[in-house]
């Protein structure tokens, strides 16, 4: 009861601070769509710029193939430079004045007419954005390869089958949904675990070390609460920020999802079949003993410092740390399994890309709530003994 009467206390506090209520609630709110739908139109954008640009090409041994160089010219938005010297093509294409370089040799139509392969050389710079020039050039030349094995098949009177050995038919039984949330939902979880840190980051300083500066926390200590009520008041109040700010990091992807134009309606509809209440409310419960974990550390760690400052050099790093496990579970071939299970916020980011993509395992999705649980009730335990040291709480 006394923790409660703490925790209403601290809940004043912080909420006096509008720094941190617009950390807690305008960032995660408004940042999350803000950011996603002004990257979508910068990718759309630039993807149709990129579509739509004029190439320009090096055409090397017109006389040898005149009717691929035709092939080219003829394309839409090309410009043919014949008039760029040989040796200087590779220091244009890495300058970027010059997108790709077609070179065929002198026996191509030799090659071609024996029924022969005829070498040909395509230079392009592999950074080109959208790789436009060498899927344009791809096109091309498969249009021209095709024609070329018709002929091939028609003079010689065989059927285009005789050189298909195999007709191999590929059928993919995963959904649309598993096959869309195993490949985004690994990033998703980056954005309530950072935004689930930082809602707890900024209470924390305030409740730990930015009482000791102040010079409130004798007061506290003086009142007829325990410490471990102390500790709980102002856990409670922290964890509930945390959770709070990455509910609504969440709650902000979503909305956001709905207003963004440029994504496509079959994969809107994906999304909308994903993200429902059930789905949403398991991820959540993946937040809520990441967030007892965060705080509890957290708070630790600023009734630790001797001030605000420290607390913050302190804790500024572990933005840092918390990002690799979560990049971890964007990797091809880390999966959930009994191990990967059992470390922190790697458990979280492989969980929610299992509950995305409707592909749970129940008896991993039971170790991952045992272990998150078991991390958070160690950090509380670490906080209450840190808070019970007067050599820890009066460093000062």
């Amino acid at each position: 009861m006394r923790a409660l009467i703490i925790a209403k206390k601290e809940v004043i506090d912080i909420t006096r601070d509008k720094r941190t209520l617009i950390m807690m609630v305008a960032i995660p709110l408004l940042m999350v769509p803000v950011l996603m739908g002004t990257m979508m139109k910068i990718v759309s954008s630039q993807a149709e710029k990129a579509s739509e640009r004029q190439l320009k090409m090096r055409f090397v041994g017109q006389e040898y193939a005149p009717e691929l160089y035709q092939a080219f010219a003829n394309m839409d938005k090309v410009i043919m430079l014949d008039q760029i010297p040989v040796d200087s093509i590779q220091n244009y294409i890495q300058e970027e004045y010059l997108d790709a370089a077609i070179m065929v040799k002198g026996d191509y139509q030799n090659l071609i007419d024996q029924n022969g392969q005829a070498g040909i050389q395509i230079l392009f710079k592999g950074t080109d954005s959208f790789g436009t020039a060498k899927d344009r050039i791809q096109s091309v030349l498969k249009i021209s390869e095709d024609q070329i094995v018709n002929k091939r098949m028609d003079r010689l009177k065989l059927n285009p089958d005789v050189v298909k050995a195999y007709d191999v038919q590929y059928m993919d039984v995963a959904s649309r949904q598993e096959k869309f949330g195993k490949l985004a939902g690994g990033w998703l979880p980056y954005i309530f675990i950072i935004f689930g840190f930082m809602g707890a980051m900024y209470p924390a300083l305030d409740l730990g070390s930015g009482e000791k500066e102040r010079g409130t926390l004798e007061t506290i200590l003086s009142s007829p609460a325990s410490r471990l009520d102390v500790v709980m008041g102002k856990f409670l109040v922290i964890m509930s920020a945390a959770f709070l700010t990455a509910f609504l990091a969440l709650g902000g992807l979503v909305i956001g999802i709905q207003q963004i134009s440029e994504i496509p309606p079959q994969v809107l509809s994906v999304v909308n079949d994903m993200f429902t209440f059930k789905t949403i409310a398991m991820i959540m419960t993946l937040v809520l003993p990441v967030s007892a974990f965060f705080s509890a550390m957290l708070l630790g760690l600023s009734i630790y410092a001797r001030s605000f400052k420290e607390a913050q050099s302190i804790m500024a790093p572990l933005n840092i740390v918390i990002i690799f496990p979560a990049v971890m579970g964007t990797l091809p071939g880390i999966d959930l399994n009994t191990v990967t299970a059992m470390i922190p916020i790697l458990n979280v980011s492989l969980a929610s890309k299992d509950i995305i993509a409707g592909a749970m395992n129940p008896l991993y999705m039971a170790e991952v709530y045992i272990s998150l649980f078991g991390f958070a009730a160690l950090s509380i335990l670490w906080c209450v003994k840190a808070f019970n040291k007067e050599s820890t709480l009066f460093r000062n």
